[in-house]
């Protein structure tokens, strides 16, 4: 296979019931409801950020059109002969087009395309649908778009495109105006959190998995949560180092988190769960809520001794330190300026 072609369903332990899809009904009953009434469209945009379901109701999709016995509720089978290469991963009729080049900028390229369009000129292997898609549609450079158009304009019977992209507007607007758009919504935290603990994680695992998730239930399976809580402990530490030292452990610090950005970053995301937490204990939240529920007795403590403008002003100064990192500033001298604010009470509650 060259990097050239569609590359086809190779991940393990593929969807293929939409009943595991979660937090998505919306865009789950419209499909729903295309196909009762058989009203399926030749393309559709999934939008949304990755780790919420797109690709995995791509896939439930296809195992759905191509299904030989159907449920009654709208599901594959999951055991006829194409459920089965599904899951396999060697379904010749579900594509999936990725970027090809790697580096700062991953692109699907034109070749890609043209190899997709040679396909579509002839039926599906199956007989019934070919699915193909399109991950991340932004990935697709100027040439790919515009070929992919032709396609667009002239859809093939018995072919669906499926793009995924994390907003419309990282697409040409001619692509999007060709396709149904369904939105994907970035999932609760609580609903994350439930899902890991199924899954085997801690509830103090879970909750601050959730909390960092943005949302994307993949993500957060991604993330390796003894590493994290080890991350947390080690910024509550450093937190309540500037509260008590001087300047010269501030500007350490601040040199010692320079070095990484990464870590910087981290640092800036767990220490803002941290003020956030005492913020939802001081208006009353349940503990449900909280990112650190494992530190619950300290959060109370310090809730009842802080003061709530302090932590305001604190995620202000965290807030403004993530900004400046993103824009590239110096983050030495943001990490130096946002040390001593952080220690300008004395305290770090």
């Amino acid at each position: 296979m060259t990097t050239a072609e569609p590359t086809r369903q190779a991940e393990a332990a593929p969807t293929l019931f939409f009943r595991d899809i979660l937090g998505q009904e919306r865009a789950l009953g419209y499909l729903a409801m295309a196909l009762r009434q058989n009203r399926l469209a030749h393309a559709y945009l999934f939008l949304g950020p990755d780790g919420v379901g797109r690709a995995a109701t791509a896939t439930a999709l296809a195992a759905r059109l191509n299904c030989a016995a159907p449920t009654s509720e709208g599901e594959a089978c999951g055991d006829c002969p194409s459920c089965r290469r599904l899951a396999a991963g060697t379904d010749p009729d579900f594509l999936i087009l990725r970027p090809a080049s790697e580096g700062r900028q991953p692109q699907i390229k034109i070749e890609q395309i043209r190899e997709l369009r040679q396909l579509t000129a002839y039926p599906p292997v199956g007989g019934g649908w070919r699915v193909a898609l399109i991950k991340p549609a932004s990935a697709l450079n100027d040439a790919a778009a515009n070929a992919l158009l032709k396609t667009l304009e002239e859809p093939p019977a018995r072919h669906l495109l499926i793009l995924a992209a994390a907003q419309e507007g990282d697409l040409f607007p001619t692509l999007v105006s060709r396709c149904q758009k369904l939105t994907f919504a970035p999932l609760p935290p609580a609903l994350i959190r439930r899902e890991l603990e199924k899954r085997g994680r801690s509830p103090a695992q879970a909750a601050l998995l959730a909390a960092l998730s943005g949302g994307s239930l993949g993500r957060a399976v991604m993330m390796d949560p003894e590493a994290l809580l080890a991350q947390r402990d080690q910024v509550l530490s450093d937190l309540e180092t500037l509260s008590r030292g001087g300047a010269a452990d501030i500007l350490a610090w601040a040199q010692r988190l320079a070095k990484n950005v990464a870590e910087a970053d981290t640092f800036l995301t767990l220490a803002s769960l941290w003020y956030r937490d005492l913020l939802v204990l001081e208006a009353g939240g349940p503990p449900e809520l909280l990112a650190h529920p494992d530190r619950l007795p300290e959060l109370r403590a310090m809730s009842r001794a802080g003061r709530p403008e302090r932590w305001l002003s604190r995620l202000a100064a965290l807030s403004r330190a993530q900004r400046h990192l993103a824009a590239n500033l110096n983050p030495e001298l943001t990490l130096d300026i946002l040390g001593f604010r952080l220690a300008a009470t004395g305290t770090w509650t």
